[in-house]
């Protein structure tokens, strides 16, 4: 017998009729055969368009056999893994599915990657080629030593399928076109085979991606998932959001993050929907976006929201064109909700992981619960687990940890056998995450086992920062804890003791300046207080809790 047992499925009866229910079926092929058959049903409708720029279906198709061509004469076969490091662009979407028809492996990596996180995911995941933007290839280029695994390179510019006049405006100075180098393939070149004419024999249970999520012990961790896992995202995004192949999606969210390519990548190659792929989020290019092109769908984060609606140009845009907006990342104000509901557009707030493919639990639309992550959805399993005693669950409207469990759930972790162990249960996820569920099977979250903080939507774990810092010499500890922020949710702060040689021989601020070289934009300590001592236990284990509660006092007392 089983030792974790889900609940009851008490959240059914709050399931909307147009849900699917769990007679919801993904189908035995991956999706890139989806997109392969869209192409003959929409030949010759817009698949992606980039300011402007248009990519139809049949093009589309066209794109990923040559791109799929030219990744096999790199020698990339089944199983291998190939790194996307590229904001939102067309190439992001042609690149992902062209390394899927070969039964490759996609590692989809931050642009915001600095040299640090680069070379470690390149190592981690063993990536044997890369694709790259040109402004990103000089990291690359900088780590490309300490990276054995790589055997080719191709660079690409996102100015590459820009039209001679972009609407809304790019908001990027880029290049055209990339000049040949003997150190890489231009995007050009590796289109520049014939297409390949069969897929390679891939199952739906083979491995997709390797996505990147940082963990509670040092490193990311590379969350094994599988073609299953992605299409079931697909299909079951398409049903609850009533999606169809006359949706158009705004692809603003990073493509490179779970929650952006569920929406806008794998939703919109399902359905054979329209995705208008914007490089990166302003609030009123975003308005221009979904007035010319008639967008219905937008998918986003909170800070997102606050900036459309409070934008003071908000009413110059006619944006009725949108039928759903799902949000996620942080609690959205109930002033700012209400806003939104009074121009008729309900925000529904969901709940996902990378170890999830994204969405677990949804808010529907015609029955959004305020400060909820709504209900599991369908095929998925929940259970709030007692912390003290995992094997029980707690009565509804106790707090305990919450577990999932259900088709998009991965596989583990990649070489990482112990964590796989650790989080990965009977195909149960540990999520870290402290909730409620109440009597209509509403999930709150209530705080984050694993001291997880929320900055700008995005995860950040204490203990990757800590481990990045620990690579400078002056560092003898640290501590990493998020501060409120007004705009950005929470903010990293860190507290330092140096080594005795190097107090007096660097700042706060140049510490600062440094970690910003290491580490993500939304990563990096903005705030460094140097400490003689840091709290510690009996065991000498750091305190981070007294830290919390000294930095709580002291922002109260202001």
């Amino acid at each position: 017998m089983l030792k974790y047992q889900a609940m009851e499925p008490i959240w059914e009866k709050t399931w909307p009729d147009n849900w699917p229910g769990n007679y919801i079926m993904e189908g035995k092929d991956p999706l890139f055969h989806t997109l392969y058959d869209n192409a003959t049903r929409f030949r010759d409708k817009p698949a992606l368009i980039y300011y402007g720029g248009t990519i139809t279906w049949w093009e589309y198709r066209d794109l990923v056999m040559r791109a799929a061509a030219g990744l096999q004469k790199l020698g990339v076969v089944k199983g291998d893994r190939v790194y996307l490091g590229l904001q939102n662009c067309p190439q992001f979407f042609i690149a992902f599915f062209a390394a899927h028809a070969l039964g490759a492996i996609v590692v989809p990596g931050s642009p915001m990657f600095k040299a640090g996180e680069l070379t470690y995911v390149l190592n981690d995941s063993g990536a044997k080629v890369v694709i790259t933007q040109d402004d990103l290839f000089p990291i690359f280029e900088s780590i490309r030593q300490n990276a054995s695994s790589v055997k080719a390179v191709i660079v690409t510019s996102l100015g590459e399928y820009l039209p001679d006049e972009p609407y809304p405006e790019f908001p990027l100075a880029v290049s055209r076109t990339v000049e040949p180098s003997p150190e890489y393939k231009t995007w050009p070149e590796l289109l520049s085979s014939e297409p390949i004419r069969k897929f390679a024999d891939v199952s739906i249970d083979d491995i997709a991606l390797l996505q990147y999520t940082s963990g509670t012990t040092g490193y990311p961790k590379g969350a094994i998932l599988t073609h299953r896992n992605i299409k079931h995202r697909a299909v079951n995004d398409s049903w609850m959001h009533d999606d169809a192949h006359y949706f158009v999606h705004l692809a603003v969210m990073p493509l490179f993050h779970v929650t952006g390519m569920g929406n806008h990548l794998l939703c919109s190659t399902y359905c054979g929907a329209t995705a208008v792929v914007m490089v990166r989020f302003d609030a009123e290019a975003v308005l221009q976006a979904i007035e010319r092109y008639r967008v219905t769908y937008l998918c986003s984060i909170t800070t997102m929201d606050i900036a459309l609606i409070t934008h003071p140009k908000f009413n110059d845009y006619d944006i009725s064109s949108l039928v759903g907006m799902t949000m996620g990342g942080a609690p959205l104000p109930p002033v700012i909700q209400q806003k939104y509901e009074d121009i008729g557009l309900h925000l529904a707030e969901g709940y996902g992981m990378s170890e999830t493919m994204s969405t677990v639990a949804w808010n529907p639309y015609d029955r959004i619960r305020q400060g909820t992550v709504g209900v599991p959805i369908a095929h998925v399993e929940a259970r709030i687990a007692d912390i003290n005693d995992i094997e029980k669950n707690v009565p509804l409207g106790e707090q305990g940890e919450l577990w999932v469990r259900g088709p998009s759930i991965a596989a583990g972790y990649w070489n990482k056998p112990e964590d796989t162990a650790e989080t990965f249960l009977e195909g149960w996820i540990r999520t870290g995450d402290i909730a409620t569920m109440d009597e209509d099977g509403y999930i709150t979250l209530n705080g984050r086992l694993r001291e997880l903080i929320k900055a700008s939507g995005f995860s950040v774990f204490p203990a990757e920062v800590e481990t990045y810092l620990y690579q400078h010499p002056a560092i003898l500890e640290c501590c990493i804890i998020g501060v409120p922020h007004d705009y950005r949710g929470e903010d990293i702060k860190a507290f330092v003791v140096l080594k005795p040689e190097w107090v007096g021989k660097i700042t706060e601020e140049e510490l600062v300046a440094w970690a910003r070289e290491q580490m993500s934009v939304y990563k990096y300590p903005r705030v460094i207080e140097f400490r003689d001592e840091l709290p510690k236990s009996g065991t000498g284990k750091i305190m981070r809790r007294i830290l919390k509660e000294e930095q709580a006092a002291a922002s109260e007392g202001k």
